[in-house]
């Protein structure tokens, strides 16, 4: 099985402006309770050139070729749930990707973001485990009230359970991919919109899997 590596490239898009104002223009939607924020509808669906455009550079990344290849992408835009940007409704919580992911990543799209709204990659302390984070989580995610200190007492008990191995910072046009199987989480939220392209890679061409991958 390919394991597909870390990699971080900056200055990805050649004009993220554009992209910006592209991510600007669409319409957003209320996601489930497994993530905070909202997102666009599919790339695809929104703009096929740039789509077709966001798959090469993705793929060219690793190397590859992207023919052959299924990827999901939107733009996802977080608000804070707190002034105060450390507060654990502001925190991510740590979790790997779904089965049916190869590898995912993000592209970030704030100027002046404050770099601690990046992505952290984590181990978990004790090896495996099943990750089932609290309900409280997505009672947040669905604009419910939460109490504030049930909230945080059962956000760190779950966030102790993992140690961090790799921080990358928020930079405009910041481009960060991982393995799905990578435990990973936005640091925190921060205390403006935070503005990103999420996106899951689900097949690869039978010709890309045996090209070597960068180290």
């Amino acid at each position: 099985m390919i394991r597909y590596p870390i990699i971080v490239l900056d200055d990805f898009f050649e004009d993220p402006d554009s992209v910006v104002e592209l991510a600007n223009s669409v319409d957003y939607f209320d996601m489930d309770s497994r993530w905070p924020g909202k997102r666009s509808d599919h790339l695809k669906n929104i703009n096929e050139s740039f789509y077709a455009y966001f798959v090469n550079k993705v793929f060219s990344a690793f190397g590859l070729a992207p023919s052959g290849c299924e990827m999901s992408a939107t733009f996802q835009k977080i608000s804070p749930f707190s002034e105060n940007k450390w507060d654990a409704k502001n925190r991510g919580w740590i979790h790997v990707d779904s089965k049916d992911t190869i590898f995912a990543g993000i592209v970030y799209l704030n100027k002046n973001a404050d770099k601690d709204t990046g992505t952290s990659i984590y181990k978990a302390k004790k090896g495996c485990f099943p990750l089932h984070t609290p309900s409280i989580k997505k009672e947040l995610y669905k604009g419910e009230d939460v109490n504030d200190d049930d909230y945080t007492q059962q956000y760190n008990e779950y966030t102790d359970q993992f140690e961090e191995t790799v921080k990358v910072d928020n930079i405009y046009n910041r481009f960060l991919s991982f393995p799905s199987t990578a435990l990973h989480g936005v640091r925190t939220c921060g205390t403006e919109e935070r503005l990103t392209i999420p996106f899951f890679c689900h097949s690869v061409s039978n010709a890309n899997k045996n090209k070597p991958l960068p180290n």
